[in-house]
Parts: structure tokens; C-alpha cells; sequence
């Protein structure tokens, strides 16, 4: 007669890969959308902004390269000006799989400090976006003399998130569903050491980037505002 406890374990492992197999997402969101293409969805002129062409935009290095490759499906990376001069870095990722640890967004609060930079929390206070509130993150990063003011979202499926906590639940109960959600990490940056002034800037550039997309993009950058 076999031994009941190794019944008992043997059925346990059973079930729990059973229960495994069960959980693991089947349903690509991103297959179930129309295609992004961030190079023209995103446009290289709106609301007194375009692009800086006197920036030369600094290529990372082949390692990660590769890295970012694996991460992420797209990336835009522009510098936009104003008629004041004011600059504006813009940074846009998106990634089909947000249900996989190795490809999920990865975010300023770490990917700075790797970097050599010290960052600190900034202001709490949400974008106003056509009169409704739109929560965001906001850190200043600083190395030597260089100050930057860095303002980012990260959206999974419809839903966006300052929090990295609420972003994770999301994507646990996408899993649940069955659901792979696709994603996208947002970031507004300035070289400016005067903080509320950079960060008041920050809001109008989000402001009017919101605007200047096509109502079929909005929800894919902006989530449920949209």
C-alpha cells in the first residue's frame, strides 16, 4: 500500500500545478488592439512645441541596448522646445507583456540611482488635464551640478498608476483573468534646479500632449482618463 503522506504531498503538488497551469494568462490585450506606431502617433509638433533638432540624442550603449530590446517593443525618445526656449524630454515605452517580470516597465525610481543619480520624492499634486485631476509621479534626480525634475505615469491596459504597488495588483489580477496587459511608462523631464517652475512645466506639456492625440491613442498613453 502506498504511504498516505506521500499521497497526500503527491496530490498537493498536483493541484498546485493544476491550479498553476490554471492562472497562467492565455489572452494577449495587445493582439486585441489596433497597432501603436509611437514615431507618428505621438506628433513631433503640437501647442507651441516640436522637436529640438540641435539636440543630438545620445544612442545607449550595445548591452542595453539589447536589455531595453527585450523590455520594451517601442521606445520614443524626444527633446521638445518652445517658442520661450523651455525644454521639454519626453519618453515614451511601450511593452506588449506586462504580465511577465523580465519584460515589465522599469521605472525611474531605479533605473536613475543605477545611474549614479540621487533622487528625492516631489510634489504630490496631480496634473489637471481638461479640469480633471491626473495622478502622477514626481521625483527630482541630481548628479553634480546637473538637477532634473522628473514627472511619469505608468499605464497597464486601461488603468494608469503613480504607484508601483497599485500597478503591481493590477497586473496580478489581469493575471487572474487570464489576461496579458500591455503597458506603457510615461516620463516628462527638465534641466531646471528651480523645482516648481520645472514642475509647473511639466503639467502644461502633458496637458497639451493629451490634447494633441488622436482619441484612439489617448487611452494606450493616458489610461482611463482618456
Amino acid at each position: 500500500m502506498p504511504d498516505r503522506r506521500a499521497c497526500i504531498v503527491g496530490g498537493i503538488l498536483i493541484g498546485a500545478a493544476a491550479l498553476s497551469g490554471a492562472l497562467v494568462p492565455r489572452r494577449m490585450l495587445a493582439k486585441e488592439l489596433p497597432p501603436l506606431k509611437l514615431e507618428s502617433d505621438v506628433s513631433p509638433q503640437f501647442s507651441g512645441w516640436k522637436i529640438d533638432e540641435a539636440i543630438v540624442q545620445i544612442m545607449p550603449s550595445p548591452d542595453v541596448q539589447e536589455q531595453l530590446n527585450k523590455t520594451y517593443n517601442q521606445i520614443l525618445s524626444r527633446t521638445y522646445v518652445n517658442e520661450a526656449g523651455q525644454r521639454i524630454m519626453l519618453m515614451v515605452a511601450y511593452g506588449e507583456d506586462q504580465a511577465d517580470r523580465t519584460t515589465v516597465a522599469h521605472l525611474p525610481d531605479g533605473c536613475y540611482p543605477a545611474q549614479g543619480f540621487a533622487i528625492s520624492p516631489g510634489p504630490s499634486t496631480p496634473v489637471s488635464i481638461q479640469s480633471k485631476p491626473f495622478s502622477v509621479r514626481r521625483l527630482v534626480a541630481r548628479r553634480n551640478p546637473r538637477v532634473e525634475p522628473i514627472t511619469y505615469w505608468t499605464v497597464v491596459g486601461n488603468e494608469a498608476f503613480q504607484s508601483d504597488r497599485d500597478r503591481r495588483i493590477a497586473r496580478l489580477r489581469s493575471s487572474l483573468a487570464g489576461i496579458i496587459p500591455d503597458g506603457m511608462l510615461v516620463r516628462v523631464s527638465s534641466i531646471d534646479p528651480v523645482e516648481p517652475r520645472a514642475f509647473a512645466l511639466h503639467d502644461t506639456f502633458i496637458s497639451d500632449l493629451y490634447s494633441s492625440l488622436s482619441s484612439s491613442v489617448r487611452p494606450r498613453i493616458f489610461g482611463t482618463l482618456a
